[in-house]
């Protein structure tokens, strides 16, 4: 036998979806009544309803809650909610840019999800980059790159593993949290909660200092294994900051104050802080055709190790173009008594269909303590009281396959690389040929003889299987000079890179 209290369920939504599209209060009142006298609200609930501030829509929701409506009911009495309005639209602005419903369907490969309003949403993501690379050097290099042993020959190095969970919440609050798995530990990287205003936003947290093109691309989207020279060298590295954003169409500015030690707490460390600013904006841009202009700069104040009474040493490296081969051409000796630096340059970028073409110059000027720098190094310190390092690069890349860079105006940097096809379904993927020539002159050095400069030229073979995976191939030809010494090498690289 069926129960009584199942049977009239029907006719009570029925009956309810009359009712409420009459205009009459007293409709709603005897319908209030009626379910009262069968047991369904209760005395308290009538008086909550009667409320001058109740509307019916209260009325649904109580009833839901009681059990005498489901909430399919509920779905068809009340009127749908409005969603947000859709902020930077047309940006392509990840935690912003709303998700497509897509009935009965799951991607493994993407996992976002929000709520019906569009108010909330969640989202996974991650990224292994796994390399290889194999040199051929000369036999001065030793004492050119001042390495104690043995140069690498080949190696294998898995060069970021990261898993990250992002999201938006009350339509107003990004946040990401996102760690990177390297050499046995884990780091952050992305951490931060940022607030989204009409044309931008203020995000406090642990992210890049705006600083660089090439820098601020994210490492999945570089097209050579590693970033130029002089990129690398130079830029700073994540800290904790507060920064301010735009989010705008066709150009970008970013500002910020940060700290000076990472996330490690250090009670006998003075962090130093810094002020970062960049800014770019593209002069012409349509379906085919992307340009880029820009300029940044950065002034930290060096940290103080109270402990030991010495400015902290600073590290302005780079290596051989893959980490798998951990030989340090420049920057193999940290830079001691530095009290500031300042580190400037100027950016640009052009692309018309397939091809593109990109480049950088950077300086950084180093203020140093005299004192500082005799009491550490004796009769190896330098004489000069500021030191100056700069670099540039230029590089070119073409879409065999009649694919085009995925240039971003309003972050100023490169976004997602798309695919024609994808490979095993519709096509051959994409497929990307690219050059570039990169030199870092850091000769001034805190310490008598060990500044170097390098020249290093790259060619590079990149294969997009579908949107998700890349493999490239990089071939890199590289000049080293010390105290009037130089010495080359050689060195092939590959890296197969996996992103969901």
């Amino acid at each position: 036998m069926i129960p009584a209290r199942a049977t009239r369920l029907p006719t009570l939504a029925l009956l309810l979806a009359g009712v409420l599209t009459l205009p009459s209060h007293a409709n709603t009142d005897a319908l209030i009544d009626r379910l009262v006298a069968n047991g369904i609200l209760t005395a308290a609930d009538a008086r909550v309803l009667r409320a001058p501030d109740a509307d019916q829509d209260d009325l649904i929701r109580l009833l839901v809650e009681r059990g005498a409506l489901t909430s399919a009911d509920a779905d068809a009495l009340l009127p749908p909610a409005d969603p947000p309005p859709e902020r930077h639209a047309g940006l392509q602005y990840e935690p912003t840019e709303p998700l497509t419903p897509r009935e009965h369907v799951i991607r493994a490969n993407r996992f976002r999800v929000e709520t019906a309003d569009g108010q909330h949403r969640f989202g996974v993501r991650g990224r292994l980059q796994a390399d290889y690379g194999r040199g051929d050097f000369d036999s001065e290099l030793e004492s050119v790159a001042r390495e104690d042993g043995p140069l690498p020959k080949h190696g294998t190095i898995i060069r970021r593993a990261r898993l990250g969970v992002l999201g938006l919440m009350w339509d107003d609050w990004e946040w990401q949290m996102e760690v990177d798995f390297r050499d046995n530990e884990v780091r952050f990287a992305n951490a931060y909660l940022a607030y989204l205003l009409p044309q931008g936003r203020i995000a406090v947290g642990h992210f890049k200092e705006p600083f660089s093109l090439e820098s601020s691309t994210s490492s999945r989207r570089l097209t050579f294994l590693e970033r130029a020279a002089p990129v690398d060298a130079l830029r700073p590295d994540r800290e904790l900051g507060i920064m301010y954003e735009t989010l705008m169409p066709n150009f970008y500015i970013g500002a910020g104050l940060f700290g000076g030690t990472g996330v490690v707490s250090d009670r006998d460390v003075d962090e130093g802080y810094a002020f970062a600013l960049r800014a770019s904006f593209a002069p012409y841009m349509d379906d085919n055709t992307f340009t880029h202009i820009g300029a940044f700069y950065n002034y930290r104040k060096n940290a103080v190790d109270r402990d030991a009474a010495e400015l902290v040493p600073v590290r302005l490296r780079t290596r051989t173009g893959v980490r798998a081969l951990d030989l340090r051409l420049i920057g193999r000796d940290d830079l001691l008594g530095v009290d500031d630096l300042q580190r400037w340059g100027i950016e640009g970028a052009f692309g018309v269909g397939p091809f593109s073409l990109q480049g950088e110059f950077l300086r950084a000027e180093i203020d140093l303590d005299r004192r500082a720098v005799e009491e550490a190094l004796g009769g190896n310190a330098t004489d000069a009281n500021s030191l100056t390092q700069d670099g540039w690069y230029i590089q070119a890349s073409y879409f065999l396959t009649g694919e085009q860079r995925n240039y971003r105006p309003f972050s100023g940097d490169f976004g997602a690389q798309q695919t024609n096809t994808i490979f095993g379904r519709t096509g051959l993927g994409a497929w990307e040929v690219a050059a570039r020539f990169a030199t870092q002159d850091s000769r001034e050095h805190t310490r008598v003889g060990r500044g170097q400069k390098l020249d290093h030229w790259t060619v590079g073979l990149n294969w997009y299987p579908n949107p998700d995976m890349v493999f490239k191939l990089n071939a890199m030809r590289f000049k080293n000079e010390r105290d009037g010494e130089s010495a080359k090498g050689t060195v092939f690289a590959a890296r197969a890179q996996y992103e969901f």
